[in-house]
């Protein structure tokens, strides 16, 4: 049997000096590169989001509509991260979804009375508010907005004209 080396001609190993020197390079575009490519993924997150949240607040105008009740509102949790979906079951609520945000996308507020969005028996919002999400990483800033009235629901990167902190 012949050794290794003679039967694969031309084939060299790499030293243990070249090894540490790539992953050394490596490691530093990485550590260089990694923050900036994390803000594309924050954007989108945020983004994604928005999105969930507004057609979660359209599901609910949605079942009060079909049902025909003023039943069902939404709670808000500012600087908690998360937020409800309730339906009144007098003298109490039934949870019916718990939704957390993603630990890089914060609840910052909401303008609606005591942070509640509930809905009327034909589908309209009691009233009309905003939802301000940002991203802790850029902080990026995205908008809900349910107009008064119509109940339109829209995601924003600006505030309403009349929105107030």
């Amino acid at each position: 049997m012949g050794s290794l080396k003679s039967s694969c001609p031309g084939m060299r190993g790499h030293t243990l000096l070249e090894v540490v020197v790539v992953l050394l390079i490596v490691s530093t575009v990485l550590a260089v590169a990694g923050p900036e490519l994390a803000k594309p993924l924050a954007a989108a997150r945020l983004e994604t989001v928005a999105r969930q949240m507004a057609a979660d607040i359209r599901a609910v105008q949605q079942r009060a509509l079909n049902e025909e009740i003023a039943a069902y509102f939404i709670r808000f949790y500012p600087y908690g991260a998360r937020y409800e979906v309730r339906k009144a079951d007098h003298p109490t609520y039934v949870v019916l979804d718990k939704v957390t945000l993603p630990g890089t996308v914060e609840l910052v507020g909401t303008t609606f009375s005591q942070d509640w969005l509930a809905f009327a028996a034909g589908g309209a919002p009691v009233q009309g508010g905003t939802v301000m999400l940002r991203d802790q990483w850029s902080g990026r800033l995205r908008y809900v907005i349910v107009t008064p009235v119509t109940g339109r629901v829209r995601v924003s990167d600006r505030p309403p004209e009349n929105w107030e902190k």
